[in-house]
């Protein structure tokens, strides 16, 4: 039900469908054979092969509908929306530039038919994210054409969200969005440079996006981590060994719970409510589900091939926890 005091009602998460009981905002299966809300990654292992997001509401109260080239479903302060944009099969390198561009303007013009003014979480896989050379790598025209974007006068950003972004098994760029009506308060990581700050070395524009955050998704808080990996400072660390990468990846994890101390209280790993992993190679995902649990043990967790921004790179993880 609503929650009396707000009005809104709370949001849960819930690994593969949503219980029978709740009402299903959106499902997210990891497979890239699906369309639209699917996440478009093969499924390596793990607890869960999918995700969905339910409301405790009446099912006649969610609102399906696209625009703008963008499909969403939406209840009251929060939608979901997704978008796919096929840059072709031998693009030039400014082809995902635009397509990054027209994306996030078109997700902004949603917003504002749906008077849903806060971008709270956002993800993005791109087909072959490295392919390219120097500033005309995909990855860092997919930056420059969302910095473009959020450079033009009027756009409706006034916090960078979480994110995340690692390549995606269908060409192109696919993005899903979690909009609603409050900004989200965003946690920065005190061992990595934010990834807005990046020098010059890591392309033409910087990265956008916080390192994690905490938003209010209807009645419901939730601290929501964004792609994290093995980088201090901005640079990368122990390429070639897994097991060290995805330890540092989880110390990088626990330094973002520590930073949102003052916002959501005190919290451990282990309170994280699942954790996605995604890798570069299928044949290291043994090892990574073993530091798993090793150090996560009883946190749901879902192993996605998935290479990822930096060539050097083998693990990226991602989580969150309501609060």
């Amino acid at each position: 039900m609503p929650d009396v005091s707000t009005g809104q009602p709370a949001v849960r998460w819930h690994s593969d469908a949503a219980p029978a009981a709740s009402s299903l905002l959106a499902s997210v299966p990891h497979d890239p054979r699906d369309d639209w809300f699917a996440c478009p990654l093969e499924w390596i292992e793990g607890d869960f092969r999918g995700e969905a997001w339910s409301l405790e509401l009446d099912a006649a109260e969610i609102e399906s509908g696209q625009a703008h080239g963008w499909r969403y479903r939406r209840c009251g302060s929060i939608a979901l929306a997704t978008c796919h944009i096929d840059d072709g099969p031998d693009p030039d390198p400014e082809a995902i530039q635009q397509a990054a561009y027209d994306g996030y303007r078109a997700l902004f013009a949603l917003q504002a038919d749906l008077g849903l003014s806060e971008l709270q979480r956002i993800w993005h896989w791109l087909s072959s994210v490295t392919e390219g050379d120097g500033d005309d790598e995909r990855y860092q025209r997919f930056c420059r054409g969302r910095a473009e974007a959020l450079d033009t006068p009027g756009h409706p950003v006034r916090v960078l969200p979480p994110a995340t972004l690692v390549s995606g098994a269908r060409r192109g760029v696919r993005m899903h969005a979690l909009i609603g009506d409050r900004a989200v308060q965003p946690i920065e990581n005190p061992r990595q440079v934010s990834a807005y700050r990046y020098p010059r070395d890591y392309g033409l524009r910087a990265p956008a996006f916080a390192r994690g955050g905490v938003a209010t998704l209807g009645s419901s808080r939730y601290l929501l981590i964004s792609g994290t990996a093995s980088i201090i400072g901005h640079e990368s660390r122990h390429p070639g060994d897994v097991d060290a990468q995805a330890d540092e990846a989880m110390n990088n994890l626990a330094a973002v719970i520590k930073a949102a101390a003052p916002q959501i209280g005190a919290h451990a790993l282990t309170d994280l409510e699942c954790i996605k992993a995604y890798v570069r190679d299928p044949a290291d995902a043994p090892a990574v589900r073993a530091r798993l649990s090793a150090r996560l043990p009883g946190v749901p967790a879902a192993l996605l091939h998935a290479p990822l921004c930096r060539e050097e790179l083998l693990v990226e993880f991602e989580a969150q926890m309501p609060v």
